[in-house]
């Protein structure tokens, strides 16, 4: 069973080609900035990104028909549950509309469900928009009447590592709690029950832990008084907690392997820097194991900083008494929207419908 998965970014798509779940290449078409040059927006450039697209497939496919399904990571839509969505008509006005906000992957859904009607009418999928909501009230809700928590995180990978851990521990996924903490320029850190996600930091307002390049968490009169301070204006304060703090703003770097050089010279701002880093997604680890009710099957550390040890290990000394640390580093994107189609079509998961 082969399934075709593409991966929209700004200046690229990515493509993978798998037999069920085994991959039989990948490629990533690049753009220059003269051709992206020609398109006066992102939607537009639609028709060029096919034509790109079909072209490699005629080349390494032959026939489209001898693929059962196109998958590709969603763009952005209204809140919804996690799942696997056969895209609609509903869907392709939205992200053409682009009625929620503007990102590369808005023209997945468009590209594969044109590729799906060359090949003859084959299924076509997105998996776990970023805007994947499945928080109580009492989870979204604030001190202030006028401002609620939102649920934007890296979703797909999130449920790809969950799924991937309740198989390895031989369980259904509704009967396993996990802590799933996604670590890279911004982290995402979740509680997961029995296959929801019931509660998670918004990465569009930099919430949760600080990052690289996120600020995470800050005292809200301080950061009030600094919005009206006349330092920054008020563009350039949210770039600042969105893109530019964190262990960036203190160590003027984004770059985690250099961190952990100056740590390891006995730099004494690096160390603090780092040991503040491990200590505040501790704290959020705490508290959503105290959302599960201290029923923790596993702790899941991801992304592309779960792979160095150092993080590895003092995180993992840190939170170990609440459950088991495990790894799945990197993001993985292909192979979690190829996990999410396979699901459906063996019948593990029902398809949802986005209205």
């Amino acid at each position: 069973m082969k399934i075709l998965a593409i991966c929209p970014a700004y200046e690229s798509t990515k493509v993978a080609l798998y037999e069920n779940y085994d991959l039989l290449w990948i490629e990533i078409q690049d753009y220059s900035a003269d051709e992206l040059a020609e398109f006066p927006d992102l939607v537009s450039q639609e028709d060029f990104r096919f034509a790109r697209l079909k072209g490699l497939l005629d080349s390494k496919v032959g026939r489209l028909s001898d693929i059962r399904a196109f998958v590709a990571t969603c763009g952005a839509l209204h809140p919804v549950e996690g799942g696997t969505y056969l895209i609609n008509v509903n869907m392709l006005q939205d992200l053409a509309g682009c009625k929620y906000g503007v990102i590369p992957a808005n023209l997945g859904a468009p590209l594969v469900m044109r590729l799906a009607s060359a090949a003859g009418s084959r299924y076509a999928y997105v998996l776990d928009p970023p805007v994947v909501d499945e928080m109580s009230e009492t989870a979204r809700m604030t001190g202030l009447p006028d401002v609620s928590r939102w649920s934007v995180f890296h979703a797909l990978n999130h449920r790809a590592v969950a799924n991937r851990e309740a198989v390895s521990l031989g369980k259904n996924i509704i009967d396993c709690n996990f802590i799933v903490c996604h670590l890279d320029d911004a982290i995402s850190i979740a509680a997961h029950a029995g296959g929801s996600i019931i509660d998670v930091n918004d990465l569009d307002n930099a919430s949760g832990a600080m990052s690289l390049r996120q600020s995470g968490d800050i005292p809200p009169v301080a950061l009030i008084n600094l919005c009206y301070s006349g330092k920054y204006s008020a563009d350039e304060l949210i770039d600042r907690v969105q893109r530019n703090g964190g262990l960036s703003a203190h160590l003027e770097t984004d770059d985690f392997e250099e961190i952990l050089r100056r740590v390891d010279s006995g730099d004494r701002r690096a160390a603090l820097a780092f040991n503040t880093l491990v200590y505040q997604i501790t704290k959020q680890v705490g508290a959503y194991a105290a959302a599960l009710g201290g029923k923790v099957d596993a702790i899941i550390l991801t992304g592309r900083l779960a792979q160095y040890e150092a993080l590895f290990v003092k995180l993992g000394n840190a939170v170990s008494w609440i459950g088991p640390v495990v790894a799945y580093p990197g993001e993985d994107e292909t192979l979690a929207l190829v996990e999410g189609v396979i699901r459906v079509i063996k019948g593990e998961e029902n398809p949802k419908t986005y209205a």
